[in-house]
């Protein structure tokens, strides 16, 4: 029977219904956000417009890898890249991917990293649409995704073939299944706990530097909560799926549980963040636009004066990529310029919330003057 009800839905009769129910604000809200999804996809499209598809950042690093796995039938432990015979360090979850897709289509892992990219960037943009509108609500979302479109960084690692764009996609979306856990109370592993942990599970094996920003994001968050076992344990229990996940795959793969080994760790690689580029540096402005910041500031107090519940979990979010992103000034000196891209994601969802708030003052400030104007 149910099945039939659902079926009455499509009915000529209800469809018109539900449409003419629809108020000015949410039309215009549904045609702001078929607008903005009609610009992000068609300029991530142009992945599909080279002659090798595609050929930015490392596709033959990770072609190589995929293609052996697909014609061997084993994800192979050694390396193949940088003269090969070294155990195979990198996360396996965004090459498996493209090796299950390439398997059922029969599309070759060069072509598919390509369409990937599209529908991973696509994931993006509903992942933030959702966690935003979970947040605060859908008008600030659309705003959300306005700054998402603009966002220099975010274009530039949304039509990359790489594992942090999948990267991009698993940590926000960790992060909305532990804001949608709404339950009160003593702490129940309940489906959002189980979705977190799935979640943070395939985080761990995407990609190391998004791991590294999901661990400090969900440490930092358990932090703000230690009064609070239940929303504590919300944080702590993806957090230990995330960490022991990590280490049964690094013991498989390179034999220990030390992350110091690594090239990347070892010779510290990775370019400091500042305001303005250089020679030396990657400019903030330059990868973060110039609107976002200014909304930002006015999102992060709009939440905090409105007490907003499970605002902290944002504000783990800023402060963990800020720290990240500034690891040169603890002596680190790993990967700034790839953490600033999750910085900038968090940018996105406060300045999105901070242009709905100027959006709800300038409504009011407008809604009273019309009402002290004299009747004509």
């Amino acid at each position: 029977m149910r099945m039939f009800e659902s079926i009455k839905w499509l009915n000529k009769a209800k469809i018109r219904e539900r449409f003419t129910s629809l108020d000015a604000v949410t039309v215009l809200r549904y045609v702001a956000i078929l607008a903005l999804f009609i610009l992000f996809v068609s300029y991530r499209l142009n992945v599909l417009g080279g002659y090798v598809i595609p050929t930015y950042g490392n596709t033959m690093y990770h072609v190589g890898i995929e293609r052996l796995t697909l014609e061997t039938g084993h994800y192979p432990t050694q390396e193949l890249s940088y003269n090969g015979g070294f155990p195979n360090f990198y996360v396996p979850a965004y090459r498996l991917l493209i090796v299950s897709q390439s398997a059922f289509s029969g599309i070759d892992p060069m072509v598919m990293s390509g369409l990937m990219t599209i529908a991973l960037a696509t994931a993006v943009f509903g992942v933030i649409y959702a966690f935003s509108k979970q947040l605060v609500g859908a008008s600030a979302a659309v705003c959300a995704l306005l700054f998402l479109t603009l966002s220099p960084g975010m274009t530039i690692f949304t039509i990359r073939a790489l594992p942090e764009l999948l990267g991009l996609v698993m940590f926000p979306l960790t992060l909305f299944f532990i804001l949608k856990n709404r339950t009160e109370g003593p702490f129940q592993f309940n489906g959002y706990v189980a979705l977190s942990v799935i979640a943070a599970a395939v985080t761990a094996l995407t990609h190391q530097i998004t791991l590294l920003v999901l661990a400090l994001v969900l440490a930092v968050y358990a932090l703000t909560q230690i009064k609070n076992r239940n929303e504590f344990l919300k944080a702590i229990v993806p957090l230990v799926a995330l960490i022991a996940v990590y280490g049964l795959w690094q013991v498989y793969s390179l034999h220990t549980l030390s992350i110091l080994g690594i090239a990347q760790v070892k010779y510290h690689e990775g370019t400091p963040v500042d305001f303005f580029a250089s020679a030396f540096s990657v400019g903030f402005f330059d990868e973060a636009g110039l609107l976002v910041l200014p909304f930002s500031a006015i999102g992060l107090f709009w939440l905090e004066r409105n007490k907003v519940d499970k605002r902290f979990l944002v504000y783990s979010w800023v402060i963990a990529t800020l720290l990240l992103t500034k690891n040169d000034l603890l002596g680190i000196d790993i990967f700034m310029d790839r953490f600033l891209t999750f910085f900038i994601e968090s940018l996105i969802v406060v300045g999105g919330i901070g242009a709905f708030a100027v959006l709800q003052f300038l409504d009011a400030r407008i809604g009273r003057a019309i009402e002290r104007s004299p009747e004509t």
